[in-house]
């Protein structure tokens, strides 16, 4: 039996590496054939009008070549996987060779793409059609099986679509280094995210403001670009992305309450546990649970419960110690990247379509 993989994005994206490529070896195990069918990133976009016309017509070309590209391939494969969609941005078009595909689709999704999420929501209509849910409502409607990464997402699918499998996303944790929850003060407040999700730090504005001004802790972002509040910026790296999490003291995950962010699986929390770091982060989706669980740290939900977690954690570096330390050992146990491969094989072989 031969698979495709099937990804929106490059290998660039966490989604990507984490969800559909780090299954790779082990569906080989278990079909004739495994090809990853992954799209080429376009590059940034540059400043200024001219930077924004290279911008969006690479991705048209892209978009065009990627559409052909699964038209051809996809005739020699029994059964495919879709990670999120065909291409990173424009009309549906570019799924319909797997609308149209004969064979089994299996859907995997790790956040709720089939509704515009609250960056999204801000933006102009033209972005809101060009970034939109209209590749996921059609895989949704196509899809023999479905595979979502948590609890609430599976609660969230439109249509009374049900999902066949909930498998979180996890982090491989014998790949990120330990940190050292005793260094001296300040204490590195890391946040590790795309650019599309820095708008769920701005409340905490002035709270980072006032701990940068008291040399209590200090912010920094890892992104492809800086947020406009206090605190550092570190360029995000392929190369560096499992050491990085070794710049901080506590990772943070504060997310702005909505249906998109509720259905996110929390693998930003896992990542930062995975490298022994405490955290704190908002009371919205799975993140309750993992904090709760893990015991790797606190939750907080209004800036004045973000401000005295954070003290907390800087003044006391024996309660950092001991939450990463929980954290860590929470992640090793928290699933089996093996019994997930088993459960998208198994429906991946499932019943043809009819």
């Amino acid at each position: 039996m031969r698979v495709a993989v099937v990804t929106q994005f490059g290998v660039g994206n966490a989604s990507t590496r984490h969800r559909a490529l780090a299954h790779l070896s082990r569906l080989s195990e278990r079909f004739d054939e495994v090809v990853a069918l992954v799209p080429h990133d376009s590059g940034e976009r540059r400043a200024g009008r001219v930077g924004a016309l290279a911008y969006f017509g690479g991705h048209a070309v892209a978009y065009v070549r990627r559409a052909a590209q699964l038209r051809r391939e996809l005739r020699r494969f029994d059964a495919v996987l879709v990670q999120r969609g065909g291409y990173p941005m424009g009309p549906a078009l570019v799924v319909e060779p797997l609308v149209a595909f004969a064979g089994r689709l299996v859907y995997d999704l790790d956040d709720a793409v089939f509704v515009p999420s609250v960056t999204l929501s801000r933006r102009s209509a033209a972005a809101r059609w060009l970034y939109g849910p209209q590749q996921a409502r059609r895989l949704l409607d196509r899809a023999d099986a479905v595979v979502v990464s948590s609890p609430a997402l599976a609660a969230a699918l439109p249509g009374g679509r049900t999902a066949d499998a909930v498998l979180p996303t996890v982090p491989d944790v014998e790949r990120y280094p330990l940190v050292d929850p005793r260094r001296p003060a300040p204490m590195r407040v890391g946040w590790v995210g795309n650019a599309g999700n820095l708008p769920h730090l701005d409340p905490l504005r002035e709270v980072f403001e006032r701990l940068a001004d008291a040399g209590v802790a200090r912010l920094e972002v890892v992104s492809s670009r800086s947020w406009a509040g206090p605190g550092g910026f570190h360029r995000w790296r392929l190369e560096e992305e499992h050491s990085l999490f070794a710049r901080f003291d506590v990772g943070i995950m504060p997310l702005i309450d909505s249906q998109y962010a509720r259905a996110k699986a929390g693998f930003k929390l896992l990542q930062y546990m995975a490298a022994g770091l405490p955290v704190v982060a908002s009371p919205v989706g799975v993140n309750t649970q993992l904090v709760h669980d893990s015991g790797a740290g606190a939750l907080a939900d209004t800036p004045p419960t973000w401000e005295r977690a954070l003290r907390e954690l800087a003044a006391d570096p024996e309660l950092r110690a001991r939450q990463g330390s929980q954290g860590r050992t929470f992640v090793e146990s928290y699933a089996d990247l093996g019994a997930q491969a088993e459960r998208i094989a198994e429906l991946l072989r499932g019943p043809p379509r009819p």
